[in-house]
């Protein structure tokens, strides 16, 4: 049997009060950051443990050397160290891409920064090895 075509139409419409604007704005301010930083987060952490696998098969294998030391290299080589920041002799290259070694005066030591070259990374991890050098309580 067929069924009869609707006589009227019947709306129903939901109001939010301020609260629950809030509350959903929040729920979607956090649902768009979450997809946007989580897969941010695990690309910056793949690639940061993919070439952390690469340098230590590199030093153990002793593969060839690869963009991040011709690029170590070729800073050394022209010299461009630039005038230096305030009065605290560090360089501008050294305060974006890091400096590659490490002379601590008062140990004779010399530090080997593995993060050399790459932008953000190199700094960093030189940053860690002052600090390091700087608080070590046993010198």
């Amino acid at each position: 049997m067929p069924k009869s075509k609707p006589t009227q139409v019947i709306v129903h419409r939901i109001e939010l009060q301020d609260k629950e604007r809030e509350a959903l704005d929040a729920l979607v301010a956090g649902q768009t950051v979450k997809n946007i930083a989580v897969p941010a987060a695990i690309v910056a952490g793949v690639g940061t443990a993919s070439y952390v696998g690469y340098k230590a098969a590199k030093a153990a294998y002793g593969w060839t050397g690869d963009v991040v030391d011709r690029i170590q290299d070729a800073m050394d080589e022209s010299g461009l160290d630039g005038s230096e920041i305030g009065n605290t002799g560090a360089t501008l290259v050294d305060a974006l891409v890091g400096k590659r070694h490490v002379y601590d005066e008062k140990t004779g030591k010399t530090y080997t920064n593995p993060f050399a070259g790459i932008i953000f990374l190199g700094p960093l991890f030189g940053a860690g090895i002052n600090i390091g050098r700087f608080t070590n309580p046993f010198d």
